[in-house]
């Protein structure tokens, strides 16, 4: 295959992998909403004439499926990015909101392992500048990612405050805690830590992503963390990106 304008052998492989990689999720995607539809509707039908067995394989294939999916979109984003193709939709977002949103969508895991969630958002927190759908990407990659190596009875602890012109949000745990040596990986695609590979399924990509919204906007993210001391992760936002 020739190689295109002044790209590197490397480059163009690169280019070619992310094309299979965005070709291979579409064609998936199709069939797994389809089977994520009928699955529901089996579950309603379920409901009022099934056995517990029959409720508990739909739910089984209902959760893995949308995992699945939840995987494919993660693939889709890191195309987009690594491409250059991802676009942002600048709005005003109120941060306060998100933040309270994105914590309202993760309290039945959290419910669920019996831990508990505070929050200690600024009275000032401004509205700023940035797309809402991506930044809630961002927060519910951190929120879930802080109640999975939280232990049972743990508390995860969201916090936000406004700086002369950024708003710096964290989520901060009281987990498991990642190694110094470890933490330059975090942020990188398909990279993970090893507790994290052989306690938690997953592609490695959330955290990446979120590196690459963040910095879209014109913010910076990072970790503090111990092991044994659970981990802090933060990112600040400016209130005005220059595009």
């Amino acid at each position: 295959m020739a190689l295109q304008g002044n790209a590197s052998p490397g480059e163009n492989r690169e280019a070619e992998w992310l094309r299979f990689i965005d070709t291979l999720a579409h064609e998936l995607k199709t069939p797994l909403t389809s089977i994520i539809a009928a699955a529901g509707l089996l579950a309603e039908e379920l409901e009022s004439g099934g056995d517990e067995s029959q409720k508990k394989l739909i739910r089984t294939i209902i959760h893995n499926s949308t995992t699945l999916e939840t995987r494919l979109a993660e693939l889709l984003d890191i195309v987009k990015t690594r491409s250059g193709k991802l676009q942002l939709q600048f709005e005003p977002v109120d941060i306060r909101s998100l933040i309270l949103g994105s914590c309202e969508q993760v309290s039945p895991m959290i419910r669920s392992k019996r831990q508990s969630l505070r929050t200690e958002l600024s009275a000032s927190l401004p509205i700023i500048r940035g797309d809402g759908l991506r930044l809630e990407q961002v927060m519910l990659n951190l929120l879930t990612n802080a109640t999975k190596f939280t232990p049972e009875g743990g508390t995860i602890t969201v916090r936000a405050h406004p700086q002369v012109d950024t708003v710096v949000v964290s989520v901060q745990d009281n987990g498991v805690g990642i190694a110094k040596e470890e933490q330059s990986r975090l942020f990188k695609p398909y990279s993970r830590i090893d507790a994290d590979r052989q306690r938690q399924p997953g592609l490695g990509l959330g955290l990446a992503l979120a590196k690459q919204v963040v910095e879209m906007h014109g913010g910076r993210i990072w970790v503090e963390s111990e092991p044994g001391k659970g981990s802090t992760f933060s990112f600040a936002l400016p209130r005005n990106p220059v595009r």
